[in-house]
């Protein structure tokens, strides 16, 4: 039985191959874990005997230092008040972003989901891309895939999908054919993440850098070195960004209503929570108690902020237009999210109707963000990738 990296095969043993798709089967599942998602189960089972990618030979590797994947995740929930500042900064341009490809995030959710169908579908066969191996593909095929099941993982009513499946094939993107969905070359230039993919090496480098003095971390991480990996072995790594950033979204988007209300609250949450990571740094934050990760959300929006921020400013910033971000706003101002200042500046509301809620969502999502950037740098750190 073989299995491949790229265009070229990979020759394992029958057991270990039984053995990976074991493991493999259950990243059909529809939550995150994955039980140290798919690809991670292939390539780390694969280094228990260490490969070389290159000469595709078994070899021990003496006096390894050994990267500790549970210093790591311990250390990045205590590091909360800086890590999660990067994430947020990450997260609101990438929003920024997608919403700007179609003006449409229910669209872009769904062009996402399709291409992680496909990233899917190669790691089930053991293959690896990296980004330009990937792109100069004619088209993407997705088996046996149906309108029900993409509605239920996105919770996004059926039809709303069926309207934009057809929107995608009126514009020349996909066609259908029979249960396939095939995506073609002409979708490539709405997906291909290149901004986001600088993005994410950056909020990655600034994750790694809490560890530079740490022994077990061994060298420092530059934001460019993290960007070549990401390119290097695009389906693996942008696999894992996408189980991780589509449920994500579609959490608050089930919360929110649609990701339209949810980026205009985040622009105005992120603006306390700036204020509360200046606090903080200064050691003014009239709350003594360690900000940890049971207290973050409902300390952000307790923050005393000294300037809100207005309708103009949050549509300038997230590229809605003003008209929908006022009506969102009114939405959030009745479920107590947000108050409004004199000045006509919105700012975070600690007697919110959704806030117990949103710091559940929040503590969730947290872990799962924590998780993903602990196995990319295991990734990076543990296999026989190289660049």
């Amino acid at each position: 039985m073989s299995g491949g990296t790229g265009k070229n095969e990979l020759s394992i043993k029958e057991i270990r191959a039984k053995k990976c798709l074991e493991n493999l089967c259950l990243a059909n599942e529809t939550q995150l874990s994955y039980n140290f998602f798919n690809i991670i189960n292939l390539y780390v089972i694969f280094m228990n005997d260490p490969i070389d990618i290159k000469t595709k030979k078994n070899y021990l590797e003496k006096n390894r230092k050994i990267f500790d994947k549970t210093l790591v995740y311990e250390l990045l929930e205590y590091e909360i008040m800086n890590s999660w500042d990067s994430w947020g900064k990450f997260q609101q341009q990438w929003c920024n972003n997608a919403f700007n490809t179609f003006k449409d995030y229910d669209k872009f959710l769904l062009m996402i989901y399709l291409f992680r169908q496909v990233m899917q579908s190669y790691a089930d066969k053991f293959q690896s891309f990296s980004m330009d191996e990937f792109y100069e593909q004619d088209r993407f095929i997705i088996d046996k895939i149906n309108l029900i099941q993409i509605s239920e993982e996105l919770k996004i009513p059926k039809e709303t999908i069926r309207r934009k499946v057809n929107e995608f094939q009126d514009m020349g993107l996909l066609s259908r054919e029979g249960k396939q969905i095939i995506l073609n070359k002409s979708v490539i230039k709405y997906q291909i993440p290149k901004q986001a993919i600088n993005l994410l090496s950056t909020f990655v480098q600034k994750q790694a850098e809490i560890f530079k003095e740490k022994d077990f971390f061994g060298e420092r991480l530059t934001k460019e070195e993290i960007k070549l990996y990401f390119e290097k072995y695009y389906s693996v790594f942008w696999l894992r960004f996408y189980k991780l950033q589509i449920p994500f979204l579609t959490k608050w988007r089930e919360e929110f209503m649609d990701l339209e209300t949810w980026n205009v609250w985040g622009v105005v949450a992120l603006n306390h929570q700036y204020n509360l990571k200046r606090l903080h740094d200064k050691n003014i934050f009239k709350d003594n108690k360690k900000i940890n990760i049971n207290n973050f959300y409902l300390s952000t929006v307790k923050a005393k902020v000294e300037h809100g921020i207005n309708a103009s400013s949050i549509s300038d910033i997230s590229g809605i237009p003003r008209a929908t971000v006022i009506r969102k706003l009114k939405w959030i101002y009745k479920q107590q999210l947000i108050k409004k200042n004199k000045k006509l500046e919105y700012l975070m509301n600690p007697k919110g109707k959704k806030n117990k809620k949103i710091n559940e969502l929040f503590i969730e999502n947290r872990a799962l963000v924590t998780s993903f950037v602990t196995d990319i740098l295991e990734l990076i750190k543990n296999s026989k990738f190289t660049i």
